[in-house]
């Protein structure tokens, strides 16, 4: 069984905030989604990114 796919229009929206804000990782992407009403998990945006040839944020660098 498992869990249900992510919605096309969730798909397409996380691609879009990906596109637009290239320095966000996936917990604040997964953040603007809960401030819009999506639930959904890190991991699966990843999924979604990974799907659609989106790299990963690059790693912050530690300012200490």
């Amino acid at each position: 069984m498992g869990r249900p796919p992510v919605p096309d229009h969730v798909q397409r929206l996380i691609v879009r905030l990906a596109s637009e804000n290239p320095r966000w990782g996936y917990l604040r992407i997964r953040g603007e989604l809960l401030r819009l009403g999506c639930q959904i998990s890190a991991s699966s945006i990843r999924r979604v990114l990974r799907a659609h040839g989106i790299d990963p944020a690059p790693r912050r660098v530690s300012t200490t």
